[in-house]
């Protein structure tokens, strides 16, 4: 099914990327690609989306947990239907980098973030992202749009 194969290429991109951070970037070390427009650099996420709540591990590892399941319980239900490809798309594209995180914090206690964009206003140039934030925040945005089009 196509909207499992999205889900199963967008947790093993992210984690791929994300193991070759773990690998071969240095905490704290910024190196420009793409002319300077992106900064690879690593750091790791004890919390949520900005590291909200990183004093609150445990919390967030149960929190994130309880939000999972009942996206992938949505999402089966709505697998097999025929209508709302757009939707499912998005749910599928969601649930693979949330996924990801997920396995991040379960299996080493924290998430990798490996990059940001360099850009004027110094608040957003030092956010980090990974691949799988970018997923999460795209695709709740197209499964939204499917919703409301129900196509």
């Amino acid at each position: 099914m196509v909207y499992l194969n999205i889900l199963l290429a967008v947790f093993l991109g992210d984690l791929m990327i994300k193991k070759y951070a773990e690998a071969n970037l240095q905490e704290g070390v910024r190196k420009p690609i793409l002319g300077g427009r992106i900064i690879l650099r690593k750091i790791h996420n004890d919390g949520i989306a900005l590291g909200k709540l990183s004093e609150h591990k445990e919390e967030v590892r149960k929190g994130t947990s309880v939000m999972l399941i009942g996206m992938l319980g949505y999402f089966i239900t709505h697998l097999f239907r025929q209508d709302r490809n757009l939707e499912k798309t998005g749910l599928a594209v969601f649930l693979g980098g949330a996924l990801c995180n997920w396995f991040d914090r379960f299996h080493q206690k924290t998430v990798t973030d490996y990059f940001s964009f360099n850009v004027k206003q110094k608040k957003l140039r030092n956010l980090v992202f990974n691949l799988s934030d970018l997923c999460i925040a795209g695709g709740m945005i197209l499964a939204f749009i499917g919703r409301m089009r129900k196509s």
